[in-house]
């Protein structure tokens, strides 16, 4: 009998035969369960538990009509495994839903209100898998809440059983929850439970709702009896209950508030941002005390933090973090090293500090899953410089990405820019008379000239050697710690000697500048418009603490351009545009304009490769202002190589994965070159109301390098499904599993590329081909969603296909390297005539605002009044709220808008 007039029993246990048919874990656990509650109960406990594996109940038959006279429980335990989420099971189906569906129709309802205050739901989940996505949100979607369940997973990497009681004597990893604690938990859950229930003063009134009748089919099958085990103690109810209460209620209500309140916190940061910003590390950090073991939280880790391993030599060193945006927050202890899989957040900024040694600053850009760092004694390296490990250069820089992959030895750099008090000391050493640091070859406007002749250029306002802002050889009152400005590529070239160091490459500067980060790093730094300011004042800082490399003065690097006296200038000035951060400049060496400086770097005793990072190298530049596209006759030519035959689409559909939110299907189809078959991942609204619009989605050039599509990659552009309207993923030719010899997206003059780009648009119309045979699409209503080299393609493939009603580009724009003209953008965009919505950031490394985007827009060949384009004060990524909210009014106004 139940605790409570009305119902069958107090517990059902709901759980797939294959689970308890090999190893018996649910009869195991049910045991142990029996145990427990008859330690933490005084009331009689009925448990219905079908402990037969064998009892000829089939999970393809219907039940008979006396489960769901059992299901009339007060509380469900499913034993949620890996094949648990399965609406085509038994379990599933008769158990689970149809007591989802009784409860919520009986007089308690699925929540009940603790004796504490706090809100439980009557479904009690038991976890002994970690759970796919897809499974975890069909289970929660079902309940409609998050699933917070007791977990019995064996906690060991690579490995995903349960955990067993005889585990208890085994287990060597410290964190590993034990068997006997997790039964522990769900008796005493069990019971704040029950007790919840049992405070309702009215009787209970126990309503069979048709959900429930239907859910159990009247269609009776033989089956074995089923037994259910009962504890039977004493009732007893006093005061004693309420003081247990009491003492409990505050640890019950910090797990109520950090599940109610902090976690979905942190969700919303997430929902907000495209990488989560620290203070939802912090967050996880204050609900980690409360709820370690929480699948919430667990499932929030990986999209707020990741593991990393430190180690520093010596050893011993503390490790400090702050959000680097908030560089006015107190220091906050990592831990120290060494330290093994230790989690670290998004977006952040380290110091590394051991006595009698030189503190070192990283920040989230440089660090990797491993990071092994040399501390240097205080006094050993000189001052203001640090020690930069080596690197094989990213090159991030517009006009030099070619150049990316330059393996750079271990060297020092300067901190800051060289000041003006340090350049005077070389003034003052007679610097400009000593002809050992004036040894090049000096060239003014194409010529070679002496020395001397140089020199007279390099003289103050009042006619004395040094930089063109000085008077009398010093610089104004109060600008000692300025950044030196006004000099030419030589002078800063001779104090470089001088000091005994030398001018960077650009090689090194591309390796110390992290202008992947400029997002971050450039609203911190000196583009003000007005004047320098002091070095290091300003807390846009790259890797290793060094500062200023953004803005301030330009600085000269070691590299010229050919042999015409022209050398780089990186970072931009303060009297420069913020994008001057990632483009390349070439100056004339004899240039001495304000924005002129410089800082060192100091190659180390081995190092033997500077003679190759100083070569001369060269700038890809293309003015898009000057070039022109060609004429419609010539284009015409280029479009009938883009012609393919259609011929039968010969689709094999396979449902992959279905999350109540959407489900995916895998289609495989004859592709239009090459007898090979091209792979399309269409994820399909669980709410639209069909036929939908379908969007096709061109993604960033990462999946050159991915080696299999993954459910994740739609993660982004959910919001889109949710809108009630499709995404058709196409594997573009070279990449995902159709990968071939493609290395990179940049175009380039060879036939090797203008085919692949020939072959995308093929994917691109076969998938339109596919879509068009679909009842439940709108392949009238298409839109595409072009992102970075998504949006880059987005400026071609729309020329040709014209099918394409509708397009949104998320941080696209034109690039400086060539290609054949037959694949030229230049040649495409005025064939663009598709309503087009730009989505662009002002901080772009990768498609600045002057030199990419801009030119871009006013290509297209779409009308003014049906092109937009959007620069927020942001990156390489817009705004996530911004994103969804100008994508979908864009959609909704040029394809309609959806149910």
């Amino acid at each position: 009998m139940a605790l409570l007039p009305g119902f069958e029993h107090d517990i059902f246990i709901s759980y797939r035969q294959k689970d308890n048919k090999y190893d018996g874990w649910v009869t195991e656990f049910v045991t142990n369960l029996k145990k427990e509650l008859e330690a933490t109960f005084k009331d009689d406990v009925s448990i219905y538990f079908d402990e037969n594996p064998h009892d000829g109940l089939l999970e393809t038959h219907n039940v008979d009509l006396s489960l769901s006279k059992r299901l009339n429980s007060l509380i469900v335990i499913p034993i949620v495994s890996q094949t648990y989420c399965d609406p085509k099971s038994f379990a599933w189906q008769h158990e689970f839903l149809a007591f989802i569906n009784l409860i919520r129709s009986d007089r308690f309802g699925q929540h009940v209100k603790l004796t504490n205050g706090n809100v439980a739901s009557r479904i009690l989940p038991v976890r002994i898998h970690d759970l796919e996505p897809e499974d975890l949100a069909l289970f929660e979607k079902e309940t409609g809440e998050v699933m917070r369940s007791i977990d019995f997973i064996y906690r060991l990497p690579g490995v995903n059983r349960q955990l067993r009681a005889k585990d208890d004597e085994q287990i060597k990893v410290s964190n590993q929850i034990l068997y006997r604690d997790q039964i522990n938990k769900v008796a005493r859950a069990i019971k704040e439970i029950v007790q919840g229930i049992k405070q309702v003063d009215q009787p209970a009134q126990v309503v069979t709702s048709k959900a429930a009748s239907a859910a159990a089919v009247p269609t009776p099958v033989t089956a074995q009896p089923r037994k259910a085990f009962r504890v039977n103690k004493p009732l007893v109810i006093g005061t004693s209950l309420l003081v247990i209460a009491a003492i409990f209620a505050p640890g019950l209500y910090k797990k109520y508030r950090v599940r109610n309140e902090v976690i979905p916190a942190i969700q919303q940061l997430i929902n907000d941002n495209f990488a989560a910003p620290s203070k939802a590390f912090e967050l996880a950090l204050e609900a980690s005390e409360i709820i370690p073991d929480d699948s919430a939280l667990i499932r929030l880790w990986p999209k707020i933090s990741r593991k990393v391993k430190w180690e520093t030599n010596p050893a011993g060193a503390d490790i400090y973090w702050k959000d680097y945006e908030r560089p006015e927050d107190p220091w906050k202890k990592l831990g120290t090293t060494p330290m093994s899989e230790v989690r670290i957040p998004f977006g952040v900024r380290f110091k590394i500090e051991l006595p009698g040694f030189e503190t070192v600053h990283v920040t989230t850009g440089r660090i990797g899953t491993e990071n092994k760092l040399k501390l240097d004694s205080i006094g050993t390296i000189p001052a203001n410089m640090v020690r930069i490990p080596a690197r094989t250069t990213p090159m991030l820089i517009v006009g030099l990405e070619q150049y990316q992959g330059q393996p750079v030895p271990e060297f020092l750099a300067d901190k800051y820019e060289v000041t003006n008090a340090q350049y005077k000391q070389f003034v003052d050493a007679g610097g400009y008379q000593n002809p050992t640091y004036w040894s090049n070859k000096f060239v003014k406007d194409g010529k070679v000239i002496s020395r001397e002749e140089a020199l007279k250029s390099f003289i103050d306002k009042t006619g004395k050697p040094g930089p063109a802002g000085w008077e009398v050889g010093s610089y104004p009152n109060g600008l000692e710690n300025h950044p030196v400005s006004g000099i030419s590529w030589y002078e800063a070239d001779a104090y470089a000697r001088f000091a005994g160091k030398q001018l960077p490459t650009v090689f090194h500067w591309s390796v110390i500048a992290e202008t992947n980060r400029t997002m971050v790093i450039v609203p911190k730094s000196n583009y003000n418009g007005q004047s320098t300011v002091p070095v290091g004042s300003l807390e846009g800082i790259s890797s290793f603490g060094i500062y200023d490399l953004a803005g301030n003065v330009r600085e000269w690097c070691a590299n010229p351009s050919g042999t015409n006296g022209l050398y780089f200038s990186l970072g931009g000035a303060w009297n420069d545009a913020t994008y001057a951060f990632n483009d390349a400049y070439m100056v004339q060496a004899m240039d001495r304009s304000v924005g002129n400086g410089f800082r060192c770097i100091q190659l180390l005793k081995e190092d033997q490769s500077f003679s190759e990072t100083s070569r001369p190298v060269s700038m890809m530049f293309r003015d898009y202002t000057k070039e022109k596209p060609v004429d419609d006759q010539t284009f015409e030519f280029f479009r009938r190589q883009y012609a393919y035959d259609p011929g039968p689409i010969n689709a094999q559909v396979k449902v992959m994965a279905d999350t109540g939110i959407w489900h995916v299907e895998q289609i495989t189809m004859d592709a239009a070159y090459n007898k090979e078959r091209l792979v399309i991942y269409l994820f399909m609204p669980r709410n639209g109301k069909a036929p939908v619009q379908p969007v096709i989605y061109y993604p960033g050039s990462n999946v050159i390098y991915e080696q299999k599509f993954t459910n994740t990659y739609v993660n982004r552009l959910e919001f889109i499904i949710r809108s009630g309207r499709a995404i058709a993923i196409p594997v573009f030719k070279g990449t995902f599993e159709r990968h071939d010899e493609l290395k990179s997206d940049l175009p380039d003059n060879t036939v090797f590329y203008k085919d692949h780009v020939i072959m995308w648009r093929k994917d691109l119309s076969r998938t339109i081909d596919y879509l068009e045979t679909r009842t439940d699409i709108a392949a009238n209503k298409i839109g595409y969603f072009g992102w970075s080299w998504g949006g880059y393609q987005g400026g071609i493939l729309p020329a040709i296909e014209t099918r394409i009603q509708c397009i949104v580009l998320h941080v696209g724009g034109m690039v400086m390297n060539p290609s054949l003209p037959e694949v030229d953008q230049l040649n495409f965009l005025p064939r663009v005539k598709q309503p087009v919505l730009m989505l662009n950031g002002k901080h772009d490394l990768f498609f600045p605002v002057e030199t990419a985007q801009k030119p871009m827009f006013n290509l297209l060949g779409t009308p003014a009044k049906d092109k937009k384009i959007i620069i927020y004060d942001a990156g390489h990524l817009v705004p996530r709220t911004e994103l969804i909210r100008e994508t979908l009014l864009w959609y909704d106004k040029y394809l309609g808008t959806v149910n």
